[in-house]
């Protein structure tokens, strides 16, 4: 319920004294005039002000300084400046100084109206109107990015410490998004600046608010006549979704390559474009934000049946045989609040690869359900059908979660409307048209035809703002940090090589092999000294492709990832000396406290990171957890904002692991509710939705990569095994360097039983721990007499 408090007016009256005189006559008599009773004395007057009842609030409004804004304190969230608000008009400076009643200090966003009629110091005549806002409590200053903030408040109800963390990690900012940033000098670490990711935000928003007008006057999903202010609530909305795609837009070769600054702005709204709000997708935006505005005051909570229900977060549907499915789901019992108020839920996970299906927990793979965390006092998974929690919804939509014991917290809303009666494919169109994209059906009007939804069926728009990232990592084999020695991390020049002994030996033609037992080795390992060769050359058939590059720097050697940019297959069949992909890595040089050095890379057919650039530089922080440690990295540079999480290195038990932060990025999904999930999947020919059954592990939930040694055996070497998706198997040996026929049968995918054909028809029984990946097992070897019972392990890349 909104609050509309009138703003107060208070007169003041000035007391007059008047003095009479008596008139005398008939002989100039003196009237008698009797004395006031001593009692009835006047006091002296006060020199004591009456005491003020408003607070003068000043804001300086920016993308440059902003001339002619046109600031209020928006008390009923309307945006709007209504007569009965504190108002005013900025300076040339962009500063204006309002008259706040002392009972409405710190409790309202202060609003800025950016007419045609406003000068922007740094930009000119303003020619399309937008609107900025700052949060309640932060009135200095109202930009881009401080309305970026309230969006965030608005949208998930966070604190404004929560909704800055959020908008930084989202853009990679470092400093303060609450100062006035045209007074601070750029950045030169190759962290994004403020001030021109405050641009972006003005030119996408007044993109948008120029395409929509015609939006305006036009009804919502809800029946609702959208206004400009609804449709620019809607436009910030989405510009908080989009902050990772803007930031990844300032490192498009288009806007780089631009030399004007409307040249630059042009090249962000066209890298943009595809994410922006559509006529279409304003009336589903606009419905969502005032079925916020009108709900019941946040903190109310309205107790739901008791029933089992679930959420779909995730589809992607090729066909009945090609799918892929992620669900949250609660039972009654989980459904039922616990000490705390708290109700549990359940994330699920369905892969099906032409029919063969894989179920699992969490992570983009079933081997990811293996990763861990630090969860504040350990280091912990999550197990399959793990119990995460949250707090009831308030009427607003609002609640709070936590994820994976502490892997993720934080806070969402929710829009809900019911979809009873309507067609399963308006439906997905309007959830595609809007610009949602966690739901994809392929050939979606032959699949779904005329069917409806069933009576009970609702759809939610979520909107998830996640507060606190864990540092993580995933145990297998095949993350972990390898390095070459001093010889080939010292790096050379290869075209004389008698001064490059390590670049010209069989050691840098092969992957890293050395084990890195400490982080300190690691750094050591890393100096950022490459390897020069003459221009190289790339055979494929008959074809040489040219690196065209001279010298041509192989990065390898002596640098260390932190991510890929692009999905060319690096393992695919070359048409070029380089694939496109962007690498990008890092060394340990510079100057300061444990220095770092970040760089973008071209990628060799092949994979390894050739001719690198300097893109930022930072330091590095090492940090114990328990039986552990954690390397984390200070100003990651800007072109890594693509990157979906920040990077970080685990020690622990004498291995360095590649480690993740994920990014705190708000998202925006579409989800059905358990009736209508079931009454889809009914239709889509896909297996239905049970909350009160756990999820059981598939024999296809253990795909994945296998390194298998089998001590002792005469004629035995260490082999990989590879599980496919489809359920099928590989195998290769390490010592012939050739494939060999093998089979393997799940008798139990619950408990991981197995049985294993392979070299000589050998059969071996044993167990795979589906959590680490490990696998243990024996065969009775034949070649001895009698035949000797031998071990069997094998660990997930």
């Amino acid at each position: 319920m909104n609050l509309q408090i009138k703003r107060l007016s208070l007169a003041f009256a000035n007391a007059a004294i008047i003095a009479v005189a008596g008139c005398g006559g008939g002989g100039g008599e003196s009237p008698s005039v009797a004395p006031l009773p001593a009692a009835s004395t006047p006091p002296p007057a006060s020199n004591t002000p009456a005491a003020p009842t408003t607070t003068d609030v000043s804001t300086t409004v920016i993308d440059g300084a902003v001339k002619n804004a046109l600031v209020c304190m928006d008390k009923n969230s309307n945006g709007k400046c209504d007569a009965d608000e504190p108002q005013g008009k900025t300076d040339v400076a962009g500063n204006v100084t309002i008259a706040v009643p002392n009972a409405d200090v710190g409790k309202y966003p202060i609003l800025a109206l950016v007419g045609t009629d406003a000068v922007d110091a740094d930009h000119g005549t303003v020619t399309v109107p937008y609107s900025m806002s700052a949060p309640a409590g932060k009135p200095s200053v109202v930009s881009p990015l401080t309305t970026m903030v309230q969006e965030t408040i608005a949208s998930s109800g966070v604190t404004i410490a929560e909704a800055e963390k959020t908008v930084q990690n989202a853009t990679g900012i470092t400093v303060s998004l609450f100062q006035d940033f045209t007074k601070v000098a750029a950045p030169t670490d190759g962290s994004p600046d403020a001030k021109t990711v405050a641009r972006m935000v003005v030119v996408t928003t007044q993109e948008q608010n120029k395409n929509l007008t015609g939006a305006v006057g036009t009804k919502a999903i809800d029946d609702q006549v959208i206004s400009q202010q609804d449709l620019n609530k809607a436009i910030q909305k989405k510009l908080l979704e989009i902050l990772p795609k803007l930031i990844e837009a300032l490192t498009n070769p288009a806007y780089l390559a631009a030399s004007t600054p409307k040249a630059k702005e042009a090249a962000i709204v066209a890298a943009v474009s595809s994410s922006l709000l559509t006529t279409a997708s304003v009336p589903t935006f606009v419905a969502i934000n005032n079925q916020a505005a009108t709900t019941a005051a946040a903190n109310t909570i309205t107790v739901a049946p008791i029933i089992a229900n679930a959420s779909l977060s995730g589809l992607s549907y090729s066909n009945s045989a090609t799918w892929s499915i992620r669900t949250m789901v609660a039972s009654a019992a989980q459904n039922t609040p616990a000490v705390g108020g708290l109700v549990r839920y359940v994330e699920r996970r369905l892969r099906s690869n032409n029919g063969v299906t894989a179920a699992w927990g969490m992570g983009s793979e079933p081997s990811r359900n293996a990763d861990l965390h630090w969860n504040g006092s350990a280091w912990t998974g999550c197990a399959l059908n793990y119990e995460n929690t949250s707090t009831l919804r308030d009427a607003a939509g609002n609640s709070s979660y936590e994820y994976c014991n502490k892997l993720e917290t934080g806070k969402s809303s929710r829009a809900s409307f019911d979809v009873t009666g309507k067609t399963m494919l308006s439906v997905y169109n309007q959830i595609v048209s809007s610009g949602y994209t966690n739901i994809t059906i392929a050939n979606a009007a032959t699949v779904l035809g005329t069917t409806t939804f069933p009576a009970g069926s609702n759809l939610f728009y979520q909107t998830t703002t996640p507060l606190s990232e864990a540092i993580s990592y995933y145990p297998g084999g095949g993350n972990v940090v390898k390095s070459y020695s001093a010889a080939v991390y010292g790096g050379g020049d290869a075209r004389a090589p008698s001064t490059s002994v390590g670049c010209s030996s069989v050691e840098f033609q092969n992957a890293p092999a050395l084990d890195t037992t400490t982080l300190e080795a690691m750094v050591s390992a890393n100096p950022g000294t490459p390897c020069l060769f003459n221009t190289s050359t790339l055979t494929v058939g008959s074809v040489t492709y040219s690196s065209g590059d001279s010298p041509s720097e192989a990065w390898g050697n002596s640098s260390i990832s932190i991510g890929t940019l692009g999905t060319v297959n690096q393992n695919g069949t070359a048409n070029a000396f380089y694939t496109g992909n962007t690498l990008i890595r890092l060394a340990f040089k510079g100057t300061g406290t444990n220095p770092v050095t970040y760089y973008a890379c071209k990628q060799r057919f092949g994979g390894s990171p050739r001719n690198c650039r300097v893109i930022g530089s930072g330091n590095y922080t090492i940090t114990t957890y328990g039986d552990g440690r954690a390397m984390t990295l200070s100003n990651p540079p800007i072109e890594a904002a693509p990157l979906t999480y920040n990077r970080v290195f685990v020690e622990r038990a004498g291995k360095i692991y590649f480690g993740y932060q994920s990014k705190l990025n708000v998202s925006n999904t579409a989800r059905l509710n358990l009736v209508g999930i079931n009454a889809l999947m009914a239709k889509l020919g896909m297996p239905t939705v049970n909350p009160e059954a756990p999820l059981a592990l598939t024999a296809a939930s253990y795909q994945g990569t296998y390194d298998s040694t089998v001590p002792s055996l005469v004629g035995g070497s260490p082999q990989i095994i590879t599980i496919n998706g489809d359920g099928t198997v590989s195998c290769f040996d390490k010592t012939s360097n050739s494939g060999f026929v093998c089979s393997l049968n799940s008798t139990d995918p619950v408990t991981g039983a197995f049985t294993f054909t392979g070299t000589n028809s050998i059969v071996t029984t044993g167990i795979t721990n589906f959590m680490t990946g490990v696998s243990s097992g024996s065969f009775s070897d034949p070649s001895t007499n009698p035949p000797t019972i031998r071990t069997v392990s094998s660990i997930r890349r």
